[in-house]
């Protein structure tokens, strides 16, 4: 068995990512996957009938903001992104909706049926971020591809400042750095039709309004901005074929069905791995010059070091590492056509739309849903989100057939659902999920009447289930480790775990994809800081190739991607 300059312990994507950079600048890299395939967490998969894919998990993609794009050449290796020209829409109990649509003009339309003052004041954000654009882009990739610094947060408190001027508002950038989301929002919208769009869509970043220092990433989000989102020819599983295929062409190993047991360390740095007693060579040990590890933050140091290494303070420390929000509850569904809301009538740009939200009147209704479910308490006021990438990319069900798909904010180990004692962890052993999706349908039907006549069949995914089919992914979450304030920014993953950087562990020689600032996701920013931090350590950063900006790519496609491939032709403009 040979030995290499870089070992990647789990083919995920942002592993993948780190992975993929070296390699092409020279290196000799190898992959270990416990799975028999990389890209957990990115899945595309038959649940039932032949034909209709689902994503199992990431289902919206952002790699469209990402250097990777560029860099990494990932449409040539067949990664073809589509999407709707309108990117998000809530539909509200009374009839009517908002959308948020590539088209400013449309998204200010619609504001403006509900409050002419919103619709204003979102004119100014626009204004103003037309005045400096190049300031928020700039900052912007900073914040999701670059170490987090106190100068970079004084650059963000100084930019919110100014936006807070233009608009109006009695508070200053240094207060919007210590808000919570739905203080901001209270100060920003009067519409709460308005509110919910930039208050629900933060949920779906996995960074809670509720949470304070979220302020300003949802008074990003209240400039209803074109957003890089999108889903993938043939699902969400292409773009980690994309990444296996940009690996593989410039030379890299991918070792799957090979868990790693133990990470081997002489004289207290990192100098390869260990298979497990069930991998493809079992217990074999392989040599490296650097580790890098994309499991997540507790079983690598817990599990792969232990305490021998690591001592009995780190390990207590690590051990309490959170995983608990967010959660989610997900469900899939084959559909004979797509669903057509009722609020279609009031605006029937809601159907060219595959990304949504439903079930809240109010942002107090997900401030409190919120709360419940940090609680340990399931909310009885069904809310969640929706996808039906079909609309984008008809390839991902048989000619003329639908796939959608729902989720639920949940406890991982819930307590009480209204006046029912549940088993905690256990509950998603005792049916908890079928129940909970039962109302989702319900929901569903309420806002698509018809909707449950079109369901040919459906499956859901528990939190259980995500950390069955990735153990790495502990009470099933879904970024790596929970990004409570204590966690996020310069103190993720745990402070002190990473040193001079964002991926340089406190172990020589050992870096992390995983857990890292910002959180695992498609934008690749955790793959491509630790490939940023490791080059520069190794002097080969300086690649003549290895130049894209961040939202350089999506900037210069914005208007070349196709749109609405799978809407029908009565709801086309």
């Amino acid at each position: 068995m040979k030995n290499y300059d870089v070992i990647i312990i789990g083919g995920g994507i942002n592993g993948l990512t780190t992975a993929c950079y070296l390699q092409k600048s020279g290196l000799s890299v190898g992959v270990f996957e416990a799975r028999g395939q990389c890209g957990a967490h990115c899945d595309t998969i038959e649940l039932g009938r032949p034909g209709f894919l689902f994503n199992t998990h990431a289902t919206w993609l952002v790699p469209a903001m990402s250097p990777p794009m560029a860099d990494l050449e990932l449409e040539k290796f067949n990664l073809e992104l589509l999407g709707t020209d309108v990117l998000f829409a809530m539909p509200h109990a009374d009839g009517t909706n908002t959308v948020q649509a590539l088209d400013p003009g449309i998204t200010m339309a619609s504001v403006a049926r509900h409050s002419e003052k919103d619709a204003a004041l979102l004119g100014r954000i626009m204004e103003f971020g037309m005045m400096h654009m190049q300031e928020a882009l700039e900052i912007n990739g900073q914040m999701q591809y670059s170490r987090p610094t106190m100068a970079l947060a004084e650059r963000i408190a100084k930019l919110n400042d100014g936006l807070c001027k233009h608009l109006g508002l009695p508070i200053d950038g240094d207060d919007v750095m210590r808000m919570t989301g739905f203080e901001l929002l209270e100060l920003v919208y009067e519409s709460e039709k308005v509110r919910l769009v930039p208050g629900t869509l933060g949920e779906y970043t996995g960074q809670w309004p509720l949470n304070r220092r979220v302020a300003p990433t949802v008074l990003g989000l209240c400039g209803m901005n074109p957003m890089a989102v999108h889903t993938a020819k043939g699902g969400s599983h292409a773009l980690n074929h994309a990444l296996v295929r940009c690996f593989v062409k410039h030379g890299g190993d991918i070792w799957t069905t090979c868990p790693v047991s133990k990470i081997l360390v002489e004289n207290g740095r990192a100098v390869g791995i260990k298979l497990s007693e069930d991998a493809l060579m079992p217990g074999e040990e392989i040599r490296a010059k650097n580790i890098v590890s994309n499991l997540t933050l507790t079983p690598t140091f817990t599990k792969l070091l232990g305490e021998e290494v690591i001592g009995p303070d780190w390990m207590r420390r690590i051990k309490y590492f959170n995983y608990d929000d967010p959660q989610l509850l997900g469900m899939y569904y084959a559909m004979k056509d797509a669903p057509v809301f009722k609020s279609a009538e009031y605006d029937p740009a809601i159907q060219r739309c595959w990304v949504g939200y439903f079930g809240p009147d109010s942002i107090d209704d997900v401030r409190n849903a919120q709360a419940q479910v940090m609680s340990g308490i399931m909310p009885t006021q069904t809310m969640g989100g929706w996808f039906n990438p079909t609309l984008a990319d008809p390839s991902q069900a048989p000619d003329g057939y639908h796939v959608v798909s729902t989720w639920i904010t949940v406890p991982p180990a819930p307590r009480r659902w209204g006046n029912k004692t549940l088993n905690g962890w256990g509950s998603w052993r005792e049916g908890f999920g079928e129940a909970l999706a039962d109302t989702m349908d319900d929901l569903y039907e309420k806002m698509a009447p018809g909707f449950k006549d079109l369901i040919i069949e459906r499956h859901i995914n528990t939190p259980m289930d995500q950390e069955n089919s990735n153990p790495s992914a502990v009470r099933g979450n879904m970024i790596g480790g929970s990004a409570i304030p204590e966690q996020a920014g310069e103190n993720r993953p745990l402070p002190g775990v990473c040193v001079n950087g964002a991926s340089r562990s406190f172990v020589p020689n050992l870096y992390l994809s995983n857990s890292i600032h910002p959180f695992g996701a498609t934008h690749l920013a955790s793959g491509y800081i630790a490939a940023c931090e490791i080059a520069e350590d190794l002097g080969i950063r300086n690649q003549s190739w290895w130049i894209s900006q961040p939202f350089e790519w999506f900037m210069g496609n914005l208007g070349n991607i196709p749109v609405n491939q799978g809407v029908a032709d009565k709801w086309k403009v």
